[in-house]
């Protein structure tokens, strides 16, 4: 779900940022998933809290000019498991176990844990083109 779609699908707040342009928790989660069976778009999961530190780092750089251009084509989806069990289930299944964590999902294959480390140049070694 995006930011403004709240009500209309029980999810919560973005943080912070670039709020436009990501998804929400569970719900966001499954929109995402059934956006990318239509259009084949990459999908990137970061599992994130509003108390952390490096979070609000990764944040900052998923923000940047550099960063956020690139990832336009991209379905971003944060997912804040303090949020529910929902979104519990969700970071159990991708196996984080610490924020920030990062996931990218492309041509239907499995997860691919990415990097939080910037400068943007070298967080974007890891997309693919």
């Amino acid at each position: 779900m995006r930011a403004g779609d709240r009500d209309r699908a029980g999810g919560h707040p973005a943080a912070p940022g670039a709020a436009w342009s990501w998804y929400d928790d569970a719900a966001g989660y499954q929109y995402a998933l059934r956006r990318q069976r239509s259009d084949r778009s990459p999908v990137l999961v970061y599992f994130r809290t509003d108390w952390c530190p490096h979070c609000r780092a990764l944040d900052a750089l998923l923000d940047s000019r550099e960063v956020s251009s690139r990832l336009g084509d991209y379905l971003k989806v944060r997912i804040n498991p303090e949020h529910g069990a929902a979104e519990r289930r969700l970071e159990k299944n991708y196996g984080s176990r610490s924020y920030p964590a990062l996931f990218l999902e492309t041509d239907g294959r499995s997860p691919r844990r990415l990097s939080t480390e910037g400068p943007p140049a070298r967080f974007l070694t890891q997309l693919p083109r």
